[in-house]
């Protein structure tokens, strides 16, 4: 049931690895019955540079904080 599996933007061939850039908006959907699995690397856009990627791991950073408690000493 190939078309219960989609991905909006592209197709892919069932049983075929299948890789894409998340960071452009997509949905993937299955809907049939059979097992989807699906295993994320995260890895470097080639054109960022080093300092690039030092911002957006400091955002990433400040992101996962974002809400977190904080120990007593960094509260005073």
């Amino acid at each position: 049931m190939p078309d219960a599996r989609r991905f909006r933007g592209t197709s892919w061939n069932v049983g075929e690895v299948f890789v894409f850039d998340d960071t452009i908006e997509h949905e993937a959907r299955n809907d049939s019955d059979e097992l989807r699995v699906v295993l994320i690397f995260d890895v470097w856009n080639p054109q960022l540079s080093t300092q690039d990627r030092q911002v957006v791991n400091a955002l990433a950073s400040a992101a996962r904080a974002y809400g977190q408690p904080q120990p007593a000493a960094a509260q005073a």
